[in-house]
């Protein structure tokens, strides 16, 4: 059990003790920093509740052998996470190392995102997305560990690529309630033949009306379900939820954890850390020019943002442009032959309240840029 969650022991052996003991809680936190393994352990904890054998990553049994690709019906994936860079750098992997586990973890890779449109995709304004959500399944049948990539493979990941970061840009940034309401009947009214676990992912990045419904939710819970939100923050969940829900605090790896990860998955040498890694399939270099062309518009009276900047959802990839923006600034500001030191300090915190604001009072994304754009335009 967990054998694919990597130094996080304590969280592993407590999970192990519950689960044999049978002491789970119907629902669970698991917090901790970024890219600590927290959605891992949850896929992993949905895999084992289903087993109808050894428990093992490795168990043959056909609810383990559905759930290792992260397709079973029984298990519900929802909220906001920017899973681009994951699928790119896995798809740059298998160009390399056409290997049984690197196909397994391309296909898993897409699937943390495709599986997010499971009740979203009944929605009328998004019925575009079917074509696409069907021509990512077929690109992911192809590349399955039991057949070989098809000629013209290189075309194909560069397809399946553009395909996830489209679909990408249609989940939305904060869960809706109709999300909420919908697994909450599909939890109480589905048959109990196997186990049901429904994961919340970014669980503080929801409305109000959501966070109300879900507390409904756990209030009631079934007994053949269980339900994991997962955050990097437990500060800012309200305590009325966070209350109702067993905690698992997730450590942070040391530097050389992370980079024997990095070896181990993604056959990485020379070490760094994994947010390093992951921020490099981010924009790479691009998010110095956004930031560049960002300031330059604002400074113009420009009162429309760069589209680029209008296109960011993501709490990481708002983090990987503001810390951009700030380096950007402090470059202008030492190259100013009379800096303004006033200004720049000022710019400073218009960035770290953006931060915050996001991060902490949960206000959509694009109305934080707009504020900040419109901070250092002067508008």
């Amino acid at each position: 059990m967990f054998e694919n969650l990597l130094y996080q022991e304590g969280i592993v052996d407590q999970l192990k003790q519950e689960i044999i003991g049978d002491s789970l809680a119907p629902a669970l936190l698991f917090s901790g920093p970024p890219l600590s393994g927290k959605l891992t352990a949850a896929l992993e904890l949905a895999r084992i509740l289903c087993c109808e054998s050894s428990k093992g990553w490795s168990c043959a049994c056909k609810q383990c052998r559905v759930h290792r690709l992260l397709a079973h019906p029984r298990t519900i994936l929802m909220g906001q996470r920017n899973l681009i860079p994951e699928i790119s750098a896995c798809a740059e992997l298998i160009r390399h190392n056409k290997s049984y586990a690197a196909s397994y973890l391309m296909i898993r890779s897409v699937r943390k995102l495709l599986r997010r449109f499971d009740l979203i995709l009944r929605e009328r304004k998004l019925a575009k997305l079917h074509s696409i959500a069907e021509r990512l399944a077929e690109s992911v049948e192809s590349i399955l560990p039991r057949n070989q990539l098809p000629e013209g493979e290189v075309t194909l990941l560069n397809s399946l690529v553009d395909d996830c970061i489209e679909m990408q840009k249609a989940l939305p940034e904060l869960l809706p309630i109709a999300q909420i309401r919908h697994v909450r009947h599909w939890a109480h009214h589905s048959s109990a033949k196997n186990h049901k676990t429904i994961i919340i992912d970014n669980a503080t990045r929801m409305p109000d009306a959501s966070k109300n419904a879900l507390l409904k939710f756990l209030e009631e819970p079934p007994v053949d379900t269980s339900i994991i939100l997962i955050t990097d923050c437990k500060q800012i969940l309200l305590p009325t939820i966070a209350s109702r829900l067993r905690h698992y605090p997730f450590k942070t790896r040391s530097r050389a954890q992370e980079a024997e990860i990095l070896r181990r998955v993604f056959k990485k040498e020379g070490g760094g850390g994994l947010q390093d890694f992951f921020d490099t399939w981010r924009r790479g270099s691009s998010n110095m020019a956004v930031a560049r062309q960002f300031i330059v518009q604002a400074n113009s009276n420009n009162r429309a943002m760069p589209r680029e900047v209008l296109e960011i959802r993501d709490l990481e990839d708002l983090r990987v442009f503001l810390e951009a923006l700030s380096a950007e600034l402090r470059d202008r500001w030492k190259k100013t032959a009379s800096p303004k030191h006033r200004r720049f300090l000022a710019e400073q915190n218009w960035i770290r309240d953006a931060r915050f604001r996001a991060e902490n009072l949960n206000l959509p994304i694009p109305l934080v840029l707009r504020g900040l754009y419109y901070s250092m335009g002067g508008f």
